[in-house]
């Protein structure tokens, strides 16, 4: 069991759909402090304006602000997802936010990106700072903001045709990767034994 945040002091990263997707997957609450779409289609997602309570088998989505009250689940989240995209503010600001949480077990996942060597810059800029961090990337792609939109998790939508399944199969593999910290039971293993 697990408690897994998505966080970035960036807005526009993707991090709404991704927490959704892995909080169905997982079959886990989706907490959040920003309202979003998932609140009308996720049954065990709750939105705290104010402090989010602390709880196990939790994914927690920070909105695209700082929040003092995030802090504290922040520091006890088994892992940090931190998304970032091809563009020089938003790694800036992924770094500064790691910088913060660097004692954490981190993985910087690029999103939204066109090419491959676009993720090789963004992960040869992290690993400037911070050589160790795992790091992963997800291609520009409608599966995330689809499986939300339909309601459904990356990998219901994904199985849910074959059609589906031959538009999504590259997509679903680089989501896949990030699924596969975890257990197939749900439970949390580190990400450097991935």
């Amino acid at each position: 069991m697990a408690i897994i945040s998505i966080a970035s002091t960036k807005g526009g990263v993707g991090k709404t759909s991704l927490a959704f997707s892995l909080a169905k997957d997982l079959g886990y609450r989706y907490a959040t402090n920003d309202m979003s779409v998932v609140l009308n289609k996720y049954k065990n997602a709750r939105y705290y304006p104010k402090k989010i309570p602390l709880y196990e088998d939790t994914v927690y989505d920070f909105g695209g602000f700082d929040a003092d009250h995030a802090d504290e689940i922040l520091r006890a989240s088994d892992i940090i997802l931190v998304p970032t995209t091809n563009d020089l503010n938003s790694i800036m600001k992924s770094l500064i936010f790691i910088k913060n949480y660097k004692e954490k077990t981190i993985l910087v996942f690029a999103n939204m990106i066109d090419n491959p060597n676009d993720a090789t810059m963004i992960k040869a800029k992290i690993h400037e700072h911070f050589p160790n961090l795992a790091f992963t990337y997800l291609r520009r792609t409608k599966l995330l903001k689809n499986a939300l939109e339909s309601g459904m998790s990356a990998s219901e939508l994904y199985e849910s045709s074959k059609h589906s399944q031959h538009l999504y199969k590259q997509a679903y593999g680089e989501y896949n990767k990030i699924l596969k910290l975890f257990t197939t039971d749900g439970h949390y293993f580190s990400a450097s034994q991935s």
